[in-house]
């Protein structure tokens, strides 16, 4: 799917701040799984975010 820069930035926002979210949360876990749970929520997010980042990165070289 070909989005724009400005949708690829507000997405790369969105998953940058759903990570950080995760990590509060991860840091304030009472449980393992409640730590494993937000760290891989974080790590995803992240993984999305730099997916996006690099989208906007091809549509940035292609003019």
């Amino acid at each position: 799917m070909i989005h724009s820069r400005d949708e690829l930035h507000s997405l790369i926002r969105a998953f940058e701040a759903s990570a950080q979210t995760h990590i509060n949360c991860a840091k304030q876990a009472q449980t393992g799984f409640q730590r494993t749970f937000h760290e891989r929520g974080a790590s995803e997010a992240l993984l999305k975010a730099d997916r996006y980042r690099r989208e906007r990165q091809h549509l940035q070289n292609r003019g």
